[in-house]
Formats: structure tokens, C-alpha cells, sequence
């Protein structure tokens, strides 16, 4: 293993653990939010949800996705779970200041969701999967909650994007401590070549059973984007 290797592959460890979304987690929300809000636009409307439906929210981070779900659908219940205590008070706090009152944030780890078979009638996961240890996992235990027939959409960078979508990506992801440069290779080496693209998300999607899966696409967001079916 050479030396960039070995680098790359210890900052793909810190970007996945615990310890560093308790820490920077505050930082992240901030500027995440403006870089992918349309992708957040387009979720919500591809999320049919009926009156008295349930959605689950799979890291929630500060609980963005979930709050439009819920305040676009007064009579769902969503249910976002992360498995950050810092993310979880982030959403909370955030909840309070809205007045949303048809959500909720709880702990949970997407590797052993503590909830029955079958309980939820929807789920999203919006640029969680490629910190899971094991994807084809997690997006099985998303399935055992989720009832026969419920729609899932999970979205994650995209690993194929090219230099100029990842540029352009950065100008609305600033981070004003870190140099251009060095924001360019972190996210090329670190966030988005270390992630999925559309045919690799949808075959862990089929691997994990679920099926009829279709790609959504969000200009000027380089995220892939895959609704599926249980």
C-alpha cells in the first residue's frame, strides 16, 4: 500500500466515525444545506405520502429532508434516525425553531434499526450510505422495516462526477478555513470518489431486495439519486 493509499483510506475512516460528526457535525449543517437544497426540493416531490403514512429518515443529520417531508405532509409521522447524539440535538433544536410538530429524532444505527418488521410506509437516505460499513446491510434492515410495496429513494455523491460538476459543487460548498485546493482533492479523493454511482447504488439496492429501481437526476447537484421498491 503506498502512502496516498494509506492516507486516503485513513481520512475515509475519520469522515465515517462517530467522533468526528459529534465534533464537526455543526460545521458540516451549515454549509450542506445551500449545496444540495434543490436535491432536497426534488426528493420531497418524488415522496408520495397519504395521510396517516410513516416515513423513515435514515442520517438524518440536522433533519433537513424530514422537516420539508413533514411540513409538506401534516398528516404523515416522519421518523429520523442518526446514529450522532450532537446531529440528533442539532435536528431537535432546529424542530423547536420551525414548529414542526410531526416529526421526531431519535438515535439509531442504520446497521441494527431498533424498530418491528414492516412498520413504515416510506423511507429516504440522503448522503448517508457511503458512510455505512456494510451498504447491501443497512439497505437490508431499511427493508425489513419498511411494508410491502413502500418506496425508498436513497441519494449519495456521485462517484463518477467529473472535475468541472465537483468544482461547481464547491462553489457552494465553501469552507473558508480550507484553501480551494485543498477542498478540491478532499472532496475528488475523499467524499465523492469514495461513493457510489448510479449503477452501483442500484445494484446494492437489487442485491438488498428491493426492486423497479429508476434514477433521478438534480442539475448542478452531483449526487445519484435511486428510487426503489420493496
Amino acid at each position: 500500500m503506498n502512502f496516498q493509499h494509506f492516507f486516503i483510506s485513513s481520512l475515509i475512516r475519520l469522515r465515517d466515525s462517530r467522533l468526528l460528526w459529534e465534533a464537526m457535525g455543526a460545521i458540516y449543517n451549515q454549509r450542506i444545506y445551500k449545496a444540495i437544497s434543490d436535491l432536497y426540493d426534488e426528493v420531497v416531490r418524488q415522496m408520495p405520502l397519504d395521510e396517516g403514512d410513516s416515513l423513515l429518515d435514515v442520517g438524518t443529520g440536522r433533519g433537513y429532508i424530514a422537516m420539508q417531508l413533514a411540513a409538506k405532509n401534516p398528516g404523515a409521522r416522519i421518523t429520523g434516525i442518526d446514529y450522532s447524539s450532537r446531529q440528533i440535538r442539532e435536528a431537535q433544536k432546529l424542530q423547536k425553531q420551525k414548529k414542526v410538530l410531526n416529526c421526531a429524532f431519535t438515535l439509531g444505527n442504520v446497521m441494527n434499526i431498533r424498530f418491528p418488521e414492516e412498520v413504515f410506509d416510506a423511507a429516504v437516505s440522503i448522503g448517508s450510505i457511503k458512510h455505512w460499513p456494510d451498504a447491501v446491510r443497512g439497505l437490508a434492515e431499511i427493508r425489513r422495516v419498511l411494508k410491502p410495496g413502500a418506496l425508498l429513494i436513497v441519494s449519495e455523491t456521485d462517484q463518477g462526477a467529473s472535475e468541472a460538476e465537483i468544482r461547481r459543487f464547491m462553489n457552494r460548498f465553501k469552507v473558508w478555513f480550507v484553501p480551494d485546493r485543498l477542498l478540491f482533492w478532499g472532496l475528488r479523493n475523499v467524499i465523492f470518489g469514495q461513493s457510489f454511482t448510479q449503477a452501483s447504488l442500484a445494484d446494492a439496492l437489487k442485491t438488498a431486495g428491493f426492486r423497479r429501481m429508476e434514477g433521478l437526476c438534480v442539475s448542478e447537484v452531483p449526487y445519484v439519486t435511486v428510487r426503489a421498491v420493496k
